[in-house]
């Protein structure tokens, strides 16, 4: 199961909401402000607050308000290479840097775009201050301090957009609202394209919190936009299935090929005698992978085997939750692994290697170090 967040911006967005949203969700804010703290600007502070927001049918939804206040006057005109030397000069790890660079690289490329300069000598305005900053490493930190793995998206509610925002958002989804005014800002939306993925759904999404980060605004009515936090599995999404026929392989390649493809990325490689046209013996070489690592074993199979072609298809799997736990037995530590469905064990499984490297050791059976391993199981 991996931890999952997912923004609901129908509504719309902006940078200090998303941050309210994450807080809302149940980030300390103790621990935000102390990894803040490694950013080499000191003159601003931080602020939350729990506000009402009324609904179009007469409720109302609770939401935290996130405020970055200055300390002293803010320059109004960042340069772009000035903000990428606050953030290099900042004692964040790598993988924040790089989070943060790429959501003000996104920033950046489409305001030279919009407004038709070279995005060296791009100046933010808005986006500049100190604000801006604060809320865009406040969001990384954020995702990161809670331990969220994965962050996906609705689509992107839209009212009035600046033209940035228009550029920032192609080849995103968007749902246009009848607005006289901007529902979601460029740090919003370059947050959101900067971490978030738009293109993915997933039907065993489990929610365990929501937070609601609210705006300064009344409207749109109740203008707050939703964070879930929870959990998927990632197993059960989509695989493919690749399956191909050979007559013209050397056998002694079989078990090379099958290495190969299993450290290319196939979840599972099986390999069936038969035969096939003009009554020649073939393998049926049978591989099981993510569709993020077709690319590769694709390339291993017409690489290390003499096929010309394969047939593939989709489909979905459902695994059991899995967990390994050591066991400690007359022959020393095991490990073994317990299966679940519905929060009951199904199947237990001692690791085949450690068993046999028992049985090697101490010249026993291997039957009879599995048999020995279930009987303490039963009894405890």
């Amino acid at each position: 199961m991996i931890k999952t967040g997912y923004f609901d911006v129908v509504n719309g967005c902006a940078g200090d909401m998303l941050v309210g949203s994450i807080i809302d969700a149940g980030l300390d804010l103790k621990l935000l402000e102390n990894e803040l703290k490694k950013l080499p600007i000191k003159n601003y502070r931080i602020e939350i607050k729990k506000v009402k927001k009324e609904t179009p049918w007469g409720h109302f939804i609770e939401g935290t308000q996130f405020f970055v206040k200055p300390l002293e006057k803010w320059d109004d005109r960042t340069p772009y290479k000035k903000i990428l030397k606050i953030v290099e000069q900042s004692s964040f790890e790598d993988r924040i840097k790089e989070k943060i660079f790429k959501i003000f690289d996104i920033l950046a490329e489409n305001e030279s775009i919009a407004h038709k300069e070279k995005k060296e000598k791009v100046h933010f305005h808005q986006v500049g201050q100190i604000d801006a900053i604060v809320e865009i490493a406040s969001a990384v930190l954020g995702i990161e301090l809670l331990g969220i793995k994965k962050i996906f998206s609705s689509p992107v509610g839209l009212g009035n957009p600046a033209p940035v925002t228009c550029e920032i958002l192609k080849g995103v989804p968007v749902i246009f609202k009848n607005t006289d005014f901007e529902i979601s800002t460029p740090t919003g939306v370059a947050i959101l394209k900067g971490l978030a993925d738009f293109t993915q759904s997933y039907l065993n999404f489990y929610i365990e919190k929501v937070g609601y980060g609210a705006g300064t605004r009344d409207e749109p009515k109740p203008n707050v936009l939703k964070f879930l936090i929870g959990y998927i599995d990632e197993e059960d999404k989509e695989i493919i299935v690749i399956e191909t026929n050979i007559d013209d392989m050397n056998p002694v390649f079989v078990g090379n090929l099958i290495n190969k493809l299993l450290n290319s990325g196939a979840v599972d490689v099986s390999v069936f005698q038969g035969i096939g046209k003009k009554n020649r013996p073939v393998f049926k070489i049978e591989v099981i992978c993510r569709e993020k690592d077709f690319t590769n074993v694709s390339k291993v199979l017409f690489e290390e085997s003499t096929t010309i072609g394969f047939r593939f298809r989709k489909e979905r799997r459902l695994i059991l939750k899995r967990e390994i736990k050591e066991i400690e037995t007359e022959y020393g530590k095991v490990r073994v692994k317990f299966s679940y469905f519905n929060g009951k064990i199904v199947n237990i499984s001692p690791e085949f290697e450690d068993c046999r490297k028992i049985s090697d050791l101490k010249k026993i059976p291997l039957k009879k170090v599995f048999e020995s391993i279930y009987k303490k199981l039963e009894i405890e």
